[in-house]
């Protein structure tokens, strides 16, 4: 997933999401029409979250890492 972020003065904008960044430039027209000449813009890239499984066992692992053991 992809967004435009147009920076305009002081101000800022999120547009999107978009699938591809072919969808974001093609829409990139459009949008920059209703901004000043002196806006700019970036097609920025959105992380995919990673799965609760994974984060569960991650943190798990950090536990039975950081626990002091009982003597």
């Amino acid at each position: 997933m992809y967004l435009v972020i147009i920076k305009d003065g002081f101000s800022k904008r999120f547009i999107g999401p978009y699938l591809t960044t072919k969808h974001a430039s093609d829409d990139l027209h459009r949008i920059l029409l209703t901004s000043s000449k002196k806006a700019s813009w970036q097609i920025h890239c959105l992380e995919k979250p990673e799965s609760s499984v994974l984060l569960e066992r991650r943190d798990s692992v950090c536990r039975k890492i950081i626990e002091p053991k009982a003597s």
